[in-house]
Formats: structure tokens, sequence, C-alpha cells
């Protein structure tokens, strides 16, 4: 296939933007219907407690709980996809990392429903937040349930941001677009506005948000095999035949992308199809998410083996019994199927013909979703209706709350990324542009200005602005206009130009300082909160008082370093790109987001004849006087 040009990549990307057709809107009707039986269930079994479902002492924590994991789960393709890939320079990610960005929010969202869903009792959720209060209750951050509220909650805010950051260039070309379309005093023109933030592509705003974006995955990846990993311990720290084990770290990480992969899968698959987006995410995108999905599944295969050996190497009868159980069990249809879902199935990738074929790719997400949502049932549920206790052993079956609140958060959550696929741009319109510029990724320029050098100049200033069709003529115009003594200059392109930042701006941004400073005071909060609330409150754990138990409070401090961090690196980089300005600047070009490139340059009006003259020796497209 021949290279997009940069408008081509514009239209094909935004097009999905414009009016659905009934396929879409019988599509929504038929989700927004399975979501809202969910929510009527939800209601039903808050109203009439939680005797109506199957739950039962000692089976407590079955379907909810599952799902809970399950989603976390999902969620974690995402930040592998935008984060970890980011920051290895792995080109393949550009097509399918806005998606799977927003798969995590949406994901990460219906997760954080079921701890309410399963408490019953929702209105009395703030009891585990650690605030003062009159009931002088406090969390014990030694529960590995607290722990998951921090890392839930801070990998939930870290995941909105990150893609909400990620959004910002996409909005903006949006912005112009639907302006263009619909009008600037549109719905959809003013919600792109503030989403946007004043976004213009100047190269001072590509500067601090390249290097803020290179941060936030920076902080995300740690975080995305910290939350799994936590979420793990919840059953690793209960001593229970089948839980109480130390793999179910990595375990659960790798289970987690291995789910989370064959989501991508089963949501791009038809929305490729849906919004004519082959151009763009190709079939080579998919044969890459297949190629990740081998090194997962030879893990969780791994895992799989490893589980009953460790019960028979331990010596320990009730984990041996355990796993004879499990197998042979009322389950053991389940626990079965796990192997030819999650390992069977997927290993058909080994074949280049299976991870090229569109309709093998899809099917086998699909299998390994049930094969993962499977596992989790398998764990939580098994050991759970097979304790220490003979007279505790029973069975769990679902009643029709459960089952109608499971279908329905499915429903609800295609339902919100069919919404996203079609109000926001599903592909990074300006990565996908530095790709076909064969840019992306490219080494740093070697020599940069210095801090000293670099002249800022407001959003008022009055000069001329020249319009060119290509990034060639920007960078040259610039040294020369440099070479003439005019240095109060501000670029502007669809997308990040390295070359020009080293022109304009120092190598290092600011904002890694707001970033490290935020990062130091969470850490630094996050221990004060734990190890403070125990003191205050004399809390004892086991007989022992938890001050001394620190091992435990670094948890709590590595979610408070991630989250404060991240939230820092967002004020520094609006701080420092100017932006959060509804109301753009005069003389802005709205070509500039999809495939122009600018250049402004600050003088006064005795100036502008020799600096017009200047810039016609580059051939511009145009040059325009800005009062």
């Amino acid at each position: 296939m021949s290279k997009l040009t940069y408008n081509e990549i514009h239209e094909d990307i935004l097009r999905p933007l414009r009016p659905a057709g009934p396929i879409y809107y019988a599509i929504a009707a038929i989700l927004a219907c399975g979501a809202t039986w969910g929510i009527l269930a939800w209601t039903y079994q808050t109203r009439m407690g939680l005797g109506v479902t199957g739950l039962h002492v000692p089976i407590c924590w079955s379907p909810y709980i599952t799902n809970f994991v399950f989603w976390i789960g999902i969620g974690h393709a995402g930040t592998l996809i935008s984060a970890i890939l980011f920051l290895v320079r792995s080109r393949w990610r550009t097509a399918i990392a806005r998606s799977s960005e927003a798969m995590t929010v949406f994901a990460v969202l219906v997760a954080a429903m079921f701890p309410l869903i399963h408490l019953g009792r929702l209105w009395v959720f703030y009891y585990i937040i650690p605030y003062p209060s009159q009931r002088q209750l406090w969390p014990n951050f030694i529960s590995p349930l607290v722990w998951d509220v921090c890392a839930v909650g801070t990998y939930m805010t870290v995941s909105i941001i990150f893609w909400l950051v990620g959004l910002i260039p996409d909005a903006a070309a949006s912005r112009d677009n639907i302006a263009q379309l619909g009008g600037i005093s549109s719905f959809r023109t003013r919600l792109y506005r503030i989403m946007s933030l004043g976004w213009t592509g100047s190269s001072t705003q590509w500067h601090h948000y390249g290097r803020a974006y290179l941060f936030f995955a920076a902080l995300a990846t740690p975080l995305v095999i910290s939350v799994h990993s936590i979420v793990s311990w919840d059953f690793a720290m209960a001593n229970l035949p089948g839980w109480h084990t130390t793999i179910f770290a990595p375990y659960f990480v790798a289970g987690a992308i291995h789910s989370g992969l064959a989501m991508v899968l089963v949501l791009m698959i038809p929305m490729r199809r849906l919004f004519n987006l082959q151009r763009l995410v190709t079939i080579d995108h998919f044969e890459a998410v297949a190629k990740t999905m081998i090194v997962t599944t030879l893990i969780v295969g791994y895992a799989y083996v490893l589980e009953p050996f460790i019960a028979w190497y331990s010596g320990d009868v009730f984990e041996k019994q355990f796993a004879w159980y499990r197998s042979t069990g009322w389950f053991a249809v389940y626990y079965w199927s796990l192997t030819v879902f999650n390992v069977i199935a997927p290993l058909v990738f080994l074949f280049r013909a299976a991870r090229r074929n569109i309709k093998m790719l899809f099917v086998v997400g699909i299998l390994v979703n049930i094969g993962m949502w499977l596992e989790r049932f398998v764990i939580i549920t098994g050991s759970l209706s097979h304790d220490f206790m003979p007279h505790n052993w029973t069975m769990y079956i679902p009643r029709l709350p459960e089952i109608s609140i499971t279908i329905g958060q499915f429903c609800l959550f295609l339902f919100m990324f069919l919404l996203f696929a079609k109000y926001l741009p599903t592909v990074a319109i300006s990565d996908e542009k530095e790709l076909s510029a064969g840019l992306l990724y490219a080494p740093e320029p070697a020599v940069f200005i210095s801090k000293k050098q670099e002249v800022k100049i407001g959003s008022k200033e009055s000069g001329l602005l020249a319009v060119f069709n290509s990034q060639g003529p920007l960078m040259e115009s610039i040294n020369k206009i440099r070479e003439n003594g005019f240095n109060r200059l501000e670029a502007f392109s669809p997308f990040r130009l390295d070359e020009v930042n080293a022109l304009l701006h120092p190598r290092k941004s600011p904002v890694r300082i707001w970033t490290l400073t935020g990062a130091i005071l969470g850490c630094v909060g996050g221990f004060w909160l734990a190890i403070g609330s125990a003191y205050v409150n004399e809390l004892y754990t086991g007989g022992k008082f938890t001050p001394a138990t620190y091992i435990p409070y670094c948890i709590v401090g590595f979610e408070g370093l991630i989250l404060i961090g991240a939230l820092s690196n967002l004020a520094g980089m609006l701080f420092h790109a100017r932006l959060g300005q509804i109301k753009l600047p005069a003389g802005y070009d709205r070509r500039f987001t999809r495939d122009r490139f600018g250049l402004f340059i600050a003088c006064s009006p005795e100036q502008i004849s020799n600096a017009k003259t200047l810039l016609l020796s580059f051939n511009p497209e145009e040059i325009n006087v800005i009062q």
C-alpha cells in the first residue's frame, strides 16, 4: 500500500465523526438496553439485599469480584500498548494505541463499579477512604483490600489523564475539522474546543507536551505492573488453599495482558470494518498483537503447569487435596477449559497464516476472553468452596441478578467504547502523520539551543505568519531568519518536529522538575498517611503495633509517588505549554492541525518588509500580517 498523505490520514481518521448510519444506532440501542437491564438488576439487588443472589457463606466473592479482577486485567493491554511500547519505541502501536487507551479507561470504570455492587450497601463505601471523622475509624494500611483502593484509584486517575492528554492534539484536529463542517457554535465544536485546551500545534506546546507524555509513560509502566500484583495479593495474602502462593503476582500480570490483548482484537477488528479504517489499521498491526499474545500464552501456560506442581512439591496435604479437587470437582469442566481457551487456542498464532486471518484473530480473541473470565472464576470460587473444613465445602449456582449484572456490564463497556469510536478519534492523528513523515521515534538532534538563547513570545504579538506545505522549507526558513536577527519566532505543525524544537527551545523541559517534585512529595505523603494513621489510632494487627511493620507501607508510598507525580506532570505541562485557554490566538490557521506548517515572526511594523522579503525566498503558500 502506498504511503498516505497528511490530508488522507486526517480524513480517514476523522471521517467516523460525521453523522452515523442506521447500523450504528441499532448496535448502540441493543447495547444500551443490555446496560439498562444490568442497572435495573443492580437496583433490585440493592433494594432487596444480597440474599437474592447465589452468594452465601463461605462463597461471598464469586461473580462480582471475578468481574472486578477481569476488567482490571483488560485495562492492562491499553497501558502496555500506549506506555510500555512507547518507551521501547515500537512503531506498530500508533494505529491502535488511542483505542487501547480508551479501552483501559472504560474497563477500569466498569471494574470500579464491582466493589460497590459487591458491597451491597453501596452508600457506606466511604468507610474505607482515609480521612479524619467522628467515627474515629481509619483503614488499616496493612490490609490488601486497602492497598487495592490505593492502587486501583491511582490507576484509574492516571489512565484517564494519560488518555485525555494523548487526545489533546487530536481533539484540536477534530475541533478545526468540525468547525468547518458544522460551524464554530455547534455542540461538538465546543466539546473539542474544551478538550483541546487551546492547542495550536506551536513548537512550544509540542516541546513541553512531548516531554510530559514521556514522563506519563514512565510513570504508567511500573504502575500497570503494580496494580494487578496488588489485586493478586487480595488472594495471596489469605491463608486459603490455592490462594496462598507467591506466583500470583506475575501470574495475574501475564494473564491481565493476555486478556487485554485479546480484547484489543475483539474491539479493533469490527471497528476497523465499521468505520472503514483499513488503510490505517492493517493486518500487520493485528499480527503484531498476535505475536505478543504468543509470549503471554507461554507465560500463562507455564503458570498452569506450575500451580499443581507447587501443590505436590510443597507436601502440604491441604494444597494437594485442593489441586485434586479443582481438577475433578464440580467445576472441573471450567478448570480444564482454561488450558483449551487460554493456551491451546492462541498457540495457533505460531502459524503466520493464522496471525493474518481476520476471522481466526477475532475468534481466538473471544475464546481467550471467555477463558480468562473463567480463570478468575475458578481461582476465586474454587478456594472459597473448598477450604480447610469439610463441613464448609459447597457449590455456587448463580441466580438472575448476578447473571443480569454481568451481562449488563459487558454491554455497558461496549456501549461506552462505541460512543468513543463515534465522537473521538480512534487513531492517534499526530502519531500517524509523524510516522508517515518518517520522523516517529527518530533520534533527537545532537545540538539544541541553550536556555539563554530561548526567546518566549506572547499570544498577542504582531508580526508575519507564513504558511508552508511541508516541513523542509519551515526548518530552512528558521535558520535563515535567525541569522538575519529575527529571534522572536514560533513554529506551527500538525505533529512534533524535533528539528524545529532544537532550533527554538533547549533540550530539557522544566516539566521534569514538576514531575520529580510531585513524585517525592507523593511518596513522602503516602508513607506519612499510612504510618501516621497507625500511630494516631494505635492500630494493631496480629498483636503487633503496625507502625513497626513498614514494608506494607511501601505500597501506599509507591502509589502516592505515581499519583502525585502524574498530577504534577500534568500541571507542569499545562503551565509551560500555555494550555487551558479556550479562545484561540488571533491569526491562528486551522490548517496547522491538518497538513500545513507555519512560522510566525514577531516584529515591529518597520521590520515587516524586510521579514517578508526573507520569507519569500522559501516559497511559502501565503504570508499574512498579524495585528
